[in-house]
């Protein structure tokens, strides 16, 4: 089947142009002005509108169990939600396994779990230990198509520098990515204790617990730790605060390679929200900073320090969060966002916030590139898989929204963009918020 889409403002690495795309099969056939066509093939004018890559989330938290409380998307509903947001493939982060399990156990039990994910998928590893088979467990993955794996410096399986170490010197040798949560669990639960014996518990304290200095000392000991090992495949998720960023700007300028993520929580949220009467939903980790942080990784974004802009995607009920409203001890960390980013990053192109390279490369090509999934994925380009989102120029509100959260932590923020079409691999998913093709499934990417 053959569909083309005439008139759009296309953005690709030539920045935006206003061309026909030519869709063959699941392909890019041709991309061009004024392309011929037959009456066999489907036409659709998108005159005014913008036309991108499907976006790629490579940080999602679907169906995750994290000890209290579970998720409330699965593969289902929060690719639903992708969906709706423009986004065609996520990179997810599983929770942890029991202990002791083998490195495949999450990917074999999370590849059953997306059965029914109606957008194209991926999984990080995740490492919970660094025992005498993780060499050959990690090999084994690659060779199935995981090349990235993630640790943590906090939490239940928190790792110590010297399985850092070890971990990073088997990464260089196998070449993979490894992904790290840098925050430092001492310092962070020294500070909740302090703030559990005062009885300061209100989801402010939750932001005061986790100072911007736990996650900078976390990110600069790691720098530190990849340098020992000459490791240059360091992926830093979710990074929120003008000190980490200083830090990592300046092994930048040494010449040292990684990437970083961020997310739109923390360019565009502030701690202020922990004040409000909902505060409690806006409880994430790291917590959101002050607005000198929003300024820096704005600033940093545009110097293009910054590789990837993510979610985080990690929604609970509204029930399970207001758990939080007294206790921040009490509530479930994560909030939903898979479905606000592509609209809030474009609207902030629009704003002349960020230019549209940095959006093209921040949502769409480096997390292909990073991840084994480019040229595939992430651009318009003859030959790559046809996701595409169709982006209308209307006032938009996150009032309403297809995560079983239930709720946007970015409601009061203004999209200038809407979600109008979107294609994965030349199928029409959706298009003027009409769902199309409800049982189509996404395939699992094996990525290199």
């Amino acid at each position: 089947m053959k569909i083309l889409l005439r008139n759009g403002f296309i953005l690709t690495e030539n920045g935006l142009e206003k061309k026909d795309i030519l869709i063959d099969g699941q392909f890019i056939k041709n991309i061009d002005k004024n392309i011929v066509i037959d009456s066999q093939t489907t036409l659709y004018d998108f005159t005014d509108k913008f036309i991108i890559p499907g976006g790629i989330d490579v940080h999602t938290h679907f169906d995750i169990d994290v000890g209290s409380k579970s998720s409330v998307d699965n593969f289902y509903s929060g690719g639903i939600a992708a969906l709706a947001g423009g986004t065609t493939t996520i990179i997810d982060h599983p929770g942890f396994g029991p202990q002791n399990c083998k490195l495949d156990f999450q990917i074999n039990k999370y590849l059953k779990l997306a059965q029914d994910c109606p957008i194209d998928y991926s999984f990080h590893g995740v490492l919970q230990s660094t025992s005498e088979n993780l060499e050959v467990e990690m090999s084994q993955l690659k060779e199935n198509g995981i090349s990235s794996f993630k640790l943590y410096m906090t939490y239940s399986y928190m790792m110590s520098d010297e399985d850092i170490l070890k971990v990073f010197t088997i990464a260089k040798k196998l070449d993979v990515v490894i992904c790290v949560h840098a925050e430092n669990h001492a310092m962070i639960e020294h500070l909740k204790s302090s703030f559990k014996e005062r009885n300061l518990t209100t989801p402010i304290y939750h932001s005061k617990s986790r100072p911007d200095y736990t996650e900078s000392e976390a990110v600069n000991r790691l720098l530190l730790l990849a340098e020992c090992t000459h490791f240059e495949k360091l992926y830093f998720v979710h990074i929120s605060c003008k000190k980490s960023l200083e830090i990592l700007n300046s092994f930048k300028k040494k010449g040292k390679n990684f990437f970083i993520e961020t997310c739109p929580q923390y360019l565009l949220l502030s701690e202020d929200e922990f004040l409000k009467e909902d505060g409690y939903k806006f409880i994430l980790s790291p917590p959101l900073r002050k607005k000198e942080d929003n300024i820096s990784i704005k600033k940093y974004l545009n110097d293009e320090l910054i590789d990837v802009i993510a979610t985080d995607h990690c929604s609970f009920s509204l029930n399970d969060k207001k758990l939080g409203k007294e206790n921040f001890l009490n509530c479930p960390n994560g909030i939903p966002g898979v479905e606000e980013r592509i609209p809030l990053m474009f609207t902030e192109f629009l704003k002349g916030n960020i230019t549209s390279k940095v959006f093209l490369n921040s949502c769409c090509i480096n997390p292909a590139k990073i991840f084994g999934l480019y040229p595939q994925k992430g651009t318009l380009k003859i030959g790559s898989d046809a996701d595409i989102t169709v982006l209308s120029v209307e006032d938009f509100n996150f009032d309403s929204t297809k995560s079983k959260a239930n709720y946007s932590v970015f409601k009061n923020h203004k999209s200038l963009v809407k979600v109008d079409t979107v294609f994965i691999r030349g199928t029409l998913l959706l298009k003027n918020e009409a769902f199309f093709n409800e049982n189509h499934k996404g395939n699992f990417l094996k990525r290199n």
